[in-house]
């Protein structure tokens, strides 16, 4: 299952966006938790660093 979601993560980005979409939420919230949510998951996965998350203030 792990090496399923860390092959298909942008397959399953756009399929959770289109979710949060259909379900009612805001763009720019389903944006911002699809990136959140998912930028969790490649943390613990090992494919992003803990760093990515440090930069978002200064955006």
């Amino acid at each position: 299952m792990v090496e399923f979601v860390s092959t298909n993560m942008a397959p399953l980005m756009f399929g959770a966006l289109v979710i949060f979409l259909l379900l009612g939420f805001p763009v720019a919230f389903a944006l911002a938790a699809n990136g959140l949510a998912f930028g969790l998951i490649g943390i613990e996965l090992g494919l992003l660093t803990p760093a990515l998350l440090q930069a978002l203030p200064e955006r």
